[in-house]
């Protein structure tokens, strides 16, 4: 008893403590008073508003900073990898399909276990996750400077990707459930968005400055830094999360689905591997324990959707993919976008830093300067997606972004290997991000507008499944690709892997050509706009207003009928 006393006491009077040191430094302190106009601005439908635990402008545009730096940490960190991936090679002495696991031990493990973290951040709070998130990539990371060993270092690189599984979701929940629609928020979502794709322009960049005058290792030490006061200024800055005692903390963790979360992440792992080992072994597909891998993936995957159907608490509840007025628009949404960073960082992105470093014999500075026009783009693109998203339909977004992909891609395959960076190479850099900008940015707004404010981070959570894990496969698949014509190809040297490169980019024109063929018929609106003031609205847009109402009010009947029987 004296324990629980001394331990509240201490929790209490560290908790002033924190309060009066916030006040003192004109930070806002969420009392009885911001919680009573946290209510009033929840119960508005759309609105322009600050929301109130945001004490001034300054504070808000720092925390969506802090939270799309959480977006941008898989990107980027891939980015920074990935442009001194030759340097890596040289340093380990290794190349193909086990150079490939220094990118995909990260995705891989991010994506595996993003259904896990999402309902973590939704059951113990997102602002937690989003630091522990935050501290756990910098400790890797500064560790992982050390490594002498490619294997250990893919570990390494692997732990890392678990803070990517947590800080997305994490990011965009609290975004989520701290706006309501309206233009403030398809703003709030589009800087939340602009972190995937200048996330990773950033990291070449910083990846490119170190690997050509320090070394790619210094990469991880500044990573760890970044993050560490990432993870000090969130603490001071980001919204808390509702205060929880042990005993409610217990009860969320019993509730969580563990086997559905080992069902996914096993499955997910060995469908991966599977694919990868599949460019690294002589035999390729023909080796025995490849397809067992593949096909042991695939059967853990099907087990895990049964059990989610099944079990009282779902990791992945199967009632977010029944979408207001259209049951088949999440499927057909994250197919879109499954295509679209399939060719994006799975394919494109990789292959064109090896064409630029391997083919041409470029510098790592002189890679980076290469890919600064994207990030400008990138800028451009989000900033235009903000202030139209209210009024241009989805539909005619993804279309325009799955078209920017294909076009890409195709630039990348036909492109002759010493043609003048600007005529081909320039305007493929600049399409691929226009794509990858707009299709996240619309995918995220209408998924999290189709779940209820408990369950952001875990819709979230899904999108960022399919997102690395296709990047994953990507990945694996491009790899395999890239050998077997590799081993064809008549020529030697640096033909031999334009060739080779060449083939892998053909591979993302097919996949994104399928994307641009679903985003035809995808059936989505506009995002943010007043319904009673706009005379555009469709019936779909009406009934789908109304379903998910229904939907919204049948989930609080279902939870309170729960609660009525725990009780």
């Amino acid at each position: 008893m004296l324990p629980r006393v001394i331990s509240t006491f201490s929790t209490q009077r560290l908790f002033n403590i924190v309060s009066e040191t916030k006040s003192s430094w004109g930070l806002p302190v969420r009392d009885l008073d911001i919680e009573l106009k946290v209510q009033e601005y929840r119960a508005l439908t759309v609105t322009d508003k600050r929301p109130p635990v945001f004490g001034s402008v300054w504070q808000e545009i720092v925390v969506i900073i802090i939270l799309t730096l959480g977006m941008a940490l898989p990107p980027a960190n891939q980015g920074s990898m990935q442009i001194a991936v030759p340097q890596i090679g040289e340093s380990f002495g290794i190349s193909g399909g086990n150079l490939s696991w220094t990118i995909s031990a990260f995705t891989l493990t991010s994506g595996a276990f993003v259904l896990l973290m999402a309902a973590l951040a939704d059951n113990i709070g997102r602002k937690r996750m989003l630091l522990i998130s935050y501290i756990w990539f910098s400790v890797w990371c500064l560790i992982s400077a050390f490594v002498k060993n490619h294997i250990v270092f893919d570990i390494m690189r692997g732990l890392q990707g678990l803070s990517g599984a947590v800080s997305p979701p994490a990011a965009v929940g609290i975004i989520g459930a701290t706006y309501i629609p309206g233009k403030r928020k398809n703003k709030a979502m589009a800087a939340i968005a602009a972190g995937a794709p200048l996330g990773f322009i950033v990291g070449i960049t910083c990846g490119g400055i170190c690997t050509e005058f320090l070394s790619w290792r210094s990469i991880m030490f500044f990573s760890a830094i970044e993050y560490t006061f990432l993870a000090g200024l969130g603490w001071l800055l980001v919204p808390n999360d509702p205060a929880m005692n042990w005993i409610a903390v217990r009860e969320k963790l019993t509730a969580i689905d563990y086997f559905g979360a080992l069902l996914a992440t096993s499955g997910l792992i060995l469908l991966v591997f599977g694919l990868t080992e599949s460019s690294v072994t002589r035999e390729g597909w023909r080796s025995p324990y490849v397809i067992v891998l593949f096909v042991v993936g695939i059967i853990l995957i099907g087990l895990f959707v049964f059990w989610e159907s099944k079990v009282k608490y779902p990791l992945m509840p199967l009632y977010i993919w029944r979408y207001p007025g259209s049951n088949s628009f999440l499927v057909q949404c994250m197919i879109i976008i499954a295509c679209g960073f399939m060719n994006f960082l799975g394919v494109v992105s990789y292959y064109m830093v090896l064409f630029f470093q391997r083919v041409r014999g470029a510098s790592a500075i002189l890679t980076t300067a290469y890919l600064i026009p994207q990030a400008v783009s990138g800028i451009l693109v989000n900033v235009l997606v903000a202030y139209t998203l209210h009024i241009i339909p989805g539909r005619i977004f993804m279309v325009i972004a799955m078209s920017a992909f294909v076009i890409s891609a195709l630039l990348w395959a036909l492109q002759p290997i010493s043609l003048t960076y600007w005529a081909m190479a320039f305007p493929a850099i600049c399409l691929s991000v226009l794509g990858a900008d707009i299709s996240f940015n619309v995918a995220n707004m209408h998924i999290l507008s189709a779940v209820p404010a408990e369950l952001q981070s875990s819709a979230s959570g899904i999108l960022n499944t399919v997102k690395q894990i296709a990047v994953s496969i990507g990945l694996a698949a491009s790899s395999t690709i890239v050998k077997t014509a590799a081993d064809k190809s008549p020529n030697e040297g640096a033909t031999r892997l334009y060739d080779s490169y060449r083939a892998a980019f053909w591979f993302a024109v097919g996949v994104s050509g399928i994307g641009l063929l679903g985003s035809l018929f995808l059936k989505v609106g506009t995002q943010g706009s007043k319904r009673t003031d706009n005379a555009n609205d469709t019936p779909q847009d009406t009934e789908n207003a109304e379903n998910a109402e229904n939907a919204k009010n049948a989930e609080n009947a279902e939870n309170a009928e729960k609660n009525a029987g725990a009780r």
